[in-house]
């Protein structure tokens, strides 16, 4: 399970990286404003 959990940090880190040298950031920044506007509407 923890090897699991490493795994997909590193491929979750992997991939901010690229898209940070690819596209500026764009694609995270759009995923971080969705979880941003999830957290906001969750009723908890």
């Amino acid at each position: 399970m923890f090897k699991g959990f490493i795994g997909l940090l590193v491929a979750l880190i992997s991939t901010a990286q690229v898209d940070q040298y690819l596209t500026h950031g764009g694609y995270t920044e759009a995923a971080m404003a969705m979880l941003r506007q999830i957290k906001h509407a969750s009723v908890f």
